[in-house]
């Protein structure tokens, strides 16, 4: 004789607080269970509003909650849930049921804490598809969850960190009063570990500021290196919490600034020849992008290109010359040698009028956070790796709206505000 689906029901499922199980309904053919329950006689009833506790039943209505599947069945929960007066509130209010999720009052607690483990590895949406649950119903259960993780957070103490941004949202989502600075969102790694600790909205001061004051002063004490791009508010929050803290720039962020320099040179001097000619043609269009590339990055036939271009244009071959001069400074180990690489960069630069190069060039010679890279060798390249999961995880749930809850996706996916962290510091 083929067993019943509740044979298997495990423990969890026939605890629900304040409530008995009256009776299991059972569909084989639809693969669906109902388990329906009773209040106990001296269950306490509490606001669901304030928690405080409430007075005469006033009323009641029946709730029919999505649970966790046994198996391949869909578990639903049926009860009477009372609206009573609350003293407190000086309202009529439902009853506080303890197990269910305040979100989604049609959601068991448990069925939330799972959608929030599985879209740890996939999307939202498609925990939707796989629960046979509500779209919105799932974000909201999701946020909620991780905003309880969030309550009992404590960001790790740190010795190395990268501070870098990402675009949190497009030009189209800005709002009045706002600036090109807040549409992007502040994200902060730990070198050493590799995860995302902490992500603040916006760029501004105000989104570093914040990091460091959750932190805590005797923490901000201990923090020796943080690798950052040029962006001067980052540096004025290091300066005034983490006094002692050494700011490198990040040589990715340099190679950018430099390639752009570079590029302005490439239009400099197509617009001097002849723009239409052969010229023109090789040096514009689907090429720019090529004499940005490194040498050794090159595919064999983009580096034939390059060959030709040089052949028929002295000053472009000089600004190839430079541009890989440039790569191999961050190559060298020692801050002499790289010193001197870089004064040949900029003398050549010079010989040939590239001002845009030149005037670039003279605006990092003389900045310690420029050469502190040769001291300490730390880079925002493990924030760069993470930016590009970040932008998978954009791309999976097309885009988000709420850029707090933007921030807890973040957090989940590449840091430690998910189940493995979460449950793990719970047992110790």
């Amino acid at each position: 004789m083929e067993a019943k689906a509740s044979t298997y029901i495990p423990h969890a499922f026939r605890s629900f607080q304040g409530f008995s199980i009256l009776d299991i309904k059972e569909s084989a053919e639809s693969k669906e269970m109902q388990i329906v329950l009773e209040k106990v006689e001296n269950k306490v009833h509490l606001c669901s509003n304030c928690g405080g506790k409430l007075g005469a039943q006033e009323g009641r209505y029946r709730v029919t909650a999505r649970h966790l599947r046994c198996f391949s069945w869909k578990v639903t929960v049926s009860f009477w849930r009372e609206k009573r007066y609350c003293p407190a509130c000086k309202k009529t209010r439902s009853e506080l049921i303890e197990w269910l999720c305040p979100t989604s009052p049609h959601m068991t607690l448990e069925l939330a804490w799972w959608i929030n483990k599985l879209s740890e590895s996939t999307s939202v949406l498609a925990v939707t598809r796989l629960e046979s649950v509500d779209k919105m119903a799932a974000y909201k259960v999701d946020h909620y969850i991780l905003g309880r993780m969030l309550q009992g957070y404590e960001i790790p103490k740190v010795k190395r960190i990268s501070v870098d941004e990402v675009y949190g949202r497009s030009k189209k989502q800005m709002k009045e009063n706002e600036t090109r600075d807040d549409l992007f969102m502040t994200v902060i790694v730990d070198q050493d570990t590799r995860k995302v600790i902490w992500v603040s909205q916006s760029r501004r001061k105000e989104a570093l500021d914040m990091f460091f004051e959750l932190l805590g002063p005797e923490a901000c004490k201990d923090i020796e290196v943080v690798a950052t791009d040029q962006h001067e508010a980052y540096a004025a929050s290091v300066k005034q919490y983490c006094p002692k803290a050494i700011v490198v720039w990040d040589r990715f962020h340099l190679v950018n600034k430099f390639n752009e320099a570079l590029n302005e040179e490439r239009k400099a001097e197509l617009s001097r020849i002849d723009p239409e000619g052969q010229m023109g043609d090789l040096m514009n269009g689907k090429y720019r992008y090529v004499y940005l590339t490194k040498a050794e990055n090159r595919s064999k036939k983009d580096q034939q290109h390059i060959d030709q271009v040089m052949k028929l244009n002295q000053r472009m071959a000089k600004l190839e010359l430079i541009k890989e001069n440039f790569h191999k400074i961050f190559d060298i180990h020692d801050a002499q040698a790289a010193q001197i690489k870089l004064s040949e960069c900029y003398e050549w630069a010079m010989q040939i009028n590239a001002n845009y190069i030149v005037n670039w060039i003279r605006s990092i010679m003389g900045e310690d956070r420029f050469w502190n890279f040769w001291a300490y060798r730390v880079t925002t390249g493990i924030s760069e790796g993470i930016n590009r999961a970040i932008k998978g995880l954009k791309w999976q749930a097309y885009g988000y709206k709420n850029m707090a809850y933007f921030a807890l996706k973040i957090l989940q996916k590449c840091g430690y505000l998910n189940h493995r962290y979460y449950f793990t510091k719970l047992a110790t």
